[in-house]
C-alpha cells in the first residue's frame, strides 16, 4: 500500500463509517380523514415512519387539493418519487379507483363513487327535510359532506401507488388477537369478522377472497370452530345493504348455535360503521368490543415495507398525463 493510499485510508477509518445515503423517494400516506383522534392516530404513524424516509399524509377520499400540496411537501423535501400508500382496507374501492385518477394513473374518474355520493347526498337530504338533523341525528351514508371532483393532482415525479392492506398478514394477525381477547373455549366458537365492503358489486369478490384468506389463517392460528368474513355494503343501494345484514345476522345466529359467535370489525379504525354493527345485531347473542385495526404497533413496519416495495416499481402515471 503506498503512503497516500494508507493516509487516505487512516482518515477514513477516524471518521467513521459514512452515513447512510437518504432515501431518493418519498411515501405519500393516503388516509380517511376522520376525527381529530383517528387524524392523531394517522399523524402517529407518519411521524414515526418519517424518522428513516419522508412521509407525508393527504387526507380525505382521493382529495385532490390534499393529495396536490402532500406531493409538493415530499417535493420540497427532495423525493425524486413518490410511493402513494393507501391506509385502507382494501385495493378495490370506489375511493381507490378515484384516487388512481387523481394520481393520473388512470384515465378516468370514478363513475362509481359520483353515483354513491349523488345517491347519499340525496338521502342526507331527505333525512335532514324530516327534520333528523336538526336533532343531531346522522345521516344515512358516511361520505355525504364529500363532493365529487374530476380534478387532478398528478405529482411531477414518477409515482407508484402500491396495494392497500387486503390479505396482509398482518390484518391476520391483528384480527386474531382481537378474537382470542373475546374467547373462551375456541373449539365451541366461531368468529364473524365484519368488514366495510365495496359500492361495486364488481369488486366484492375481491373483497370475500381476501376475507377469506383472513378466515383460514384466524381458523388455523385461533383453533376456532369456524370463521367467517362477511361486508356491510355499507354505502351501496339499501337494498343491496339490507342483504348485507341479513346475511351477517343469520351468520351470528348460527354461529350462537351450540356455541358462542365472535364479531370482529375487519374495520380500520373507530369512528365509522362499527358503531352501527351492534344495531344491525339487535336481540342476537355474540360477543363484542368494537375493537378496529388500529391502533397497532404492526403498521410502522407495513407502512415503510410499502415504501421500499414502491420504491424499485416503475413509474404507472400514464404517458399522457405525467406529461401535463
Amino acid at each position: 500500500m503506498t503512503a497516500l493510499a494508507l493516509a487516505l485510508s487512516l482518515a477514513a477509518a477516524a471518521a467513521g463509517p459514512a452515513a447512510p445515503a437518504a432515501p431518493s423517494y418519498g411515501i405519500l400516506l393516503l388516509a380517511h380523514g376522520g376525527d381529530p383522534s383517528w387524524n392523531a392516530e394517522v399523524e402517529a404513524l407518519r411521524a414515526r415512519v418519517d424518522a428513516s424516509v419522508p412521509v407525508e399524509t393527504a387526507l380525505g377520499m382521493a382529495d385532490a387539493a390534499a393529495i396536490k400540496a402532500a406531493s409538493e411537501r415530499l417535493r420540497a423535501r427532495g423525493a425524486a418519487k413518490i410511493v402513494a400508500v393507501p391506509l385502507f382496507v382494501h385495493s378495490r374501492s370506489e375511493v381507490m379507483d378515484q384516487t388512481r385518477f387523481v394520481l393520473g394513473l388512470a384515465e378516468k374518474p370514478s363513475e362509481v363513487l359520483r353515483e354513491g355520493l349523488a345517491r347519499m347526498a340525496k338521502a342526507h337530504a331527505a333525512h335532514a327535510a324530516r327534520g333528523h338533523a336538526a336533532r343531531g341525528h346522522a345521516a344515512p351514508g358516511g361520505h355525504h359532506a364529500h363532493a365529487f371532483s374530476t380534478e387532478r393532482a398528478v405529482p411531477p415525479v414518477p409515482t407508484v401507488l402500491t396495494a392497500a392492506l387486503d390479505d396482509d398478514p398482518l390484518v391476520s394477525g391483528i384480527l386474531l388477537a382481537r378474537a382470542k381477547a373475546l374467547s373462551r373455549d375456541p373449539k365451541t366458537e366461531t368468529v364473524v369478522l365484519v368488514a366495510h365492503g365495496p359500492v361495486d358489486p364488481a369488486a366484492l369478490p375481491a373483497w370475500e377472497k381476501d376475507l377469506a384468506a383472513h378466515a383460514a389463517r384466524l381458523k388455523a392460528d385461533g383453533g376456532f370452530r369456524a370463521v367467517h368474513g362477511l361486508t356491510l355494503r355499507d354505502d351501496a343501494a339499501p337494498v343491496v345493504r339490507a342483504a348485507a345484514v341479513a346475511r351477517l345476522r343469520a351468520a351470528v345466529k348460527a354461529g350462537a348455535s351450540g356455541g358462542r359467535t365472535l364479531v370482529v370489525p375487519a374495520l380500520l379504525a373507530r369512528g365509522g360503521i362499527e358503531a352501527k354493527i351492534p344495531k344491525e345485531l339487535a336481540g342476537l347473542d355474540y360477543a363484542w368490543d368494537g375493537r378496529t385495526l388500529m391502533p397497532d404497533a404492526g403498521f410502522e413496519a407495513w407502512l415503510a415495507g410499502r415504501g421500499r416495495v414502491g420504491a424499485e416499481a416503475a413509474d404507472m402515471r400514464l404517458p399522457q398525463a405525467a406529461a401535463r
